[in-house]
């Protein structure tokens, strides 16, 4: 037989257990591990949920493409070499088709994305506005081919470990066009800086 004390502390652990699945917030899966999942007795990080990197990287996709776009009308205005423009208007179409389901994704995930261009593109912008002809080409083409690096690198970790089936295959859809676009962004540069010599 139970004795009493057994039964008090059996009610007492289930009390408990239910009042945190209780603060589960709704479409999280109710775990023993905390907040968002994690194994029995495993201590998750309370500030982040296993969503996060999702979440991080809509974001970070989402400012890349509006600096693109940004920087992309200003090559296209400003570039001396019809190759940097046609880099510019690629850079533009691309990440405004990109844009627009990332718009979708983060909508799903509740995810305000700034209507306005990051803080990065104005710096840029900003920088670009004191050069002019090829010394704005060879620096436009540099700082296409420097994002899109880092654009690829982004939808390749997210293609491989995303945890939310949407924005992954976002993701893996995208890849191979971020991918030409930093080879095009690639020889653009290379051939403006071999020009320059």
């Amino acid at each position: 037989m139970f004795s009493r004390f057994d039964i008090v502390s059996c009610a007492a652990a289930l009390t408990l257990a239910g009042s945190g699945w209780a603060q589960m917030p709704p479409g999280q899966p109710a775990t023993m591990g905390g907040q968002g999942g994690g194994s029995v007795g495993m201590p998750q990080d309370p500030g982040r949920d296993r969503y996060s990197a999702d979440r991080d990287f809509i974001r970070s996709a989402a400012e890349s493409s509006a600096t693109e776009i940004h920087l992309g009308k200003l090559a296209q205005d400003r570039a001396s070499s019809d190759a940097v423009k046609q880099l510019g208007k690629r850079m533009v179409a691309a990440s405004a088709q990109a844009s627009e389901e990332l718009q979708k994704a983060a909508a799903a995930l509740n995810i305000q994305l700034p209507a306005d261009p990051p803080r990065k593109a104005k710096k840029a912008e900003d920088k670009l506005a004191k050069l002019s002809g090829s010394e704005f080409d060879l620096a436009y083409a540099k700082m296409a081919a420097d994002e899109e690096k880092a654009l690829v690198r982004q939808f390749e970790r997210e293609a491989l470990s995303g945890m939310l089936a949407a924005v992954k295959e976002f993701a893996s859809k995208n890849l191979p066009a971020e991918r030409e676009l930093e080879r095009e962004a690639e020889e653009v540069a290379g051939a403006k800086t071999a020009s320059s010599k």
